[in-house]
């Protein structure tokens, strides 16, 4: 079983990576609260790569480029749509997994894309913009957008969005690990290393198994897609729930681990878990994906990793990376 990404995935990674470290990393972020024009200077830094031409459903080297991008944006939580962007569809720029109800949040909907939604069931909607950023601690980018049915089902780019979504997450929390961990190293109690108490290890291991686990939940969701398709939204919606679930494990373990300090501006960890919190909680909490997550596999099933369903020629084939 091969579950590494592509080279050309990592190095495409490795380059947006670095060019958002340069930039300033996190403090794009904090930037970008105050100043939401910063917003389409880190649009640039993807823009620069040509990652905007991507069709992640039309081959699978784009689909790991697009998840691997997608990881890099999250690790410094970059303030603009890269997830939605990847994701577009129905002709549109930029397309959100939103809720089903007529009126929607979404993150940076203000900026000038041409939107489309698509709900966790895999239908389509035009949105449009009904109100201003709402400017809050935890949602500084967040619009109201009003969300039209299209009469159209794309249960494809309903998986495509919940599973770069999850990829742009996972990258967030192993910026979070790690910078727990460097605090840990550097912070002393009772004249000893935080790190070298037993507690802290056992913490800081549930982490790290949190953040691995939903890497390797990931590639496997992301074979499902270049292989499967419209039967993928299973497979899509269980990455969520993994990572919502990690997002959890991963966050309580870093604001823990840095004590008051893991609650003020100063410190990446709390800018970090405020970025998540539209991801883990739009368009469904954890309790809402979980359910649906149950009711996908009693109506359709759910290949294991065995991929007990697929053909054995689909399962030996070179062009198939994580079978």
């Amino acid at each position: 079983m091969n579950s590494s990404l592509a080279e050309e995935a990592v190095e495409v990674a490795g380059v947006l990576r670095e060019s958002i470290a340069t930039a300033g990393g996190v403090d794009m972020l904090r930037r970008a609260v105050d100043d939401p024009a910063v917003r389409d200077v880190a649009g640039d830094l993807v823009d620069a790569i040509g990652l905007w031409e991507l069709e992640p459903l039309e081959d699978p080297l784009q689909l790991e480029v697009a998840a691997a991008a997608s990881q890099a944006a999250g690790f410094y939580a970059l303030p603009y749509p890269v997830t939605e962007r990847f994701a577009r569809s129905a002709g549109g720029e930029a397309t959100a997994v939103v809720g089903t109800e007529p009126t929607v949040l979404v993150a940076h909907g203000d900026l000038p894309l041409d939107w489309t939604g698509v709900d966790p069931d895999g239908l389509l909607h035009r949105l449009t913009l009904d109100s201003a950023p709402l400017g809050t601690k935890l949602a500084p980018f967040a619009v109201r957008m009003a969300a039209e049915p299209m009469g159209e089902r794309a249960p494809a780019a309903a998986s495509l969005g919940l599973t770069l979504q999850s990829w742009w997450l996972l990258g967030l929390l192993e910026h979070a690990v790690a910078d727990t961990v460097r605090y840990t190293r550097e912070r002393e109690q009772f004249g000893r290393r935080l790190i070298s108490f037993q507690g802290v290890g056992f913490q800081l291991a549930d982490m790290a198994v949190a953040v691995e686990a939903l890497g390797e939940l990931g590639k496997y969701t992301l074979w499902r897609i270049a292989t499967a398709g419209d039967g993928s939204l299973v497979d899509a919606v269980a990455l969520r729930s993994a990572a919502v679930a990690a997002a959890s494990t991963v966050l309580r373990g870093a604001h823990q681990l840095h004590g008051a300090m893991g609650f003020t501006d100063e410190v990446d960890v709390s800018w970090l878990s405020r970025a998540s919190q539209l991801v883990r909680r739009l368009p469904e909490g954890a309790h809402s994906t979980a359910a649906r997550l149950v009711a996908l596999i009693d109506a359709d099933g759910w290949a294991d990793f065995g991929y007990a369903d697929a053909p054995t020629a689909e399962r030996t084939a070179e062009s198939v990376r994580y079978a």
